[in-house]
């Protein structure tokens, strides 16, 4: 391969492989080491070392963003075309695919809202089995979204996070099209998916480690089913196959960033 295509190719730089390296490992790591507390844990105790687990890797999206910002030539010029802003919520009708952790952690914030709760079992029915087109031609909206706004702004899953627009004019487009899996797709940031894609790999290799259920699941379903099943967490903890998975990831041992793999931790 000529040196013109190979760097056409290779989107990162040495720095931000180095980073994806290191997001691995984290991730891997603290998902490891927080299970190990939930299991040895009761009650609030149990839960609370779950979610604990999502705060600590979920940060690293927003400050690997920050960093690039920053950081990198073409940080300001990126931060300036973002047109992302509050009260912007067409992509707030998409199927949120998260790890079982985010499900566990927004399920646990959701539980103290009644509103909130509610929602999210009257949604999941709507959208259960629902490919991502249908539900934007459909314009079902996020269980939790209020007044165009997160109402689990705080504790809203990395896939949410790394969904940083270019155009909202596109965004506008699929959502009222009609036709949204006709239209080509849309122009966003690529870091911080990249990132949150690296969080998942690694978080989901720890959680197979540990002998559990490591899928990846439909946010509104998964909450719902954490809600109306009080023991699901303590089985999902024993090793018993709790969740629907929308991706059944299968066995990987590598994560693809680029034109490059990048081991993952053993």
């Amino acid at each position: 391969m000529g040196e013109a295509k190979r760097k056409k190719k290779d989107r990162f730089s040495p720095a931000q492989f180095a980073a994806l390296e290191r997001v691995l490992e984290v991730a891997y790591r603290r998902a490891r080491a927080g299970l190990h507390d939930a299991r040895a844990a009761t009650g609030e105790q149990r839960t609370a070392a779950l979610v604990a687990i999502h705060h600590d890797t979920v940060t690293l999206v927003d400050s690997l963003a920050e960093e690039y910002f920053a950081n990198d030539p073409e940080g300001p010029a990126t931060r300036a075309r973002i047109a992302c802003a509050k009260g912007c919520s067409f992509c707030c009708h998409a199927n949120v695919e998260v790890t079982i952790l985010e499900a566990i952690a927004v399920a646990h914030h959701v539980a103290t809202r009644p509103d909130l709760a509610a929602s999210a079992l009257a949604t999941a029915p709507k959208v259960a089995h629902m490919p991502p087109w249908i539900r934007y031609d459909l314009r079902i909206p996020c269980a939790f979204l209020r007044d165009g706004a997160c109402a689990i702004y705080d504790v809203r899953p990395r896939a949410c996070r790394a969904h940083v627009s270019y155009n909202a004019a596109s965004c506008e487009e699929v959502l009222t099209s009609g036709d949204s899996k006709s239209l080509p797709p849309m122009v966003t940031f690529g870091w911080p998916r990249t990132v949150s894609k690296a969080i998942g790999h690694g978080t989901l290799h720890a959680i197979g480690h540990e002998g559990l259920q490591a899928v990846t699941v439909e946010l509104n379903a998964a909450v719902a089913l954490l809600l109306e099943r009080p023991d699901a967490v303590d089985r999902w903890l024993r090793g018993e196959g709790v969740f629907e998975a929308y991706e059944d990831t299968g066995a990987r041992d590598h994560f693809v960033a680029g034109a490059r793999k990048i081991a993952l931790p053993e």
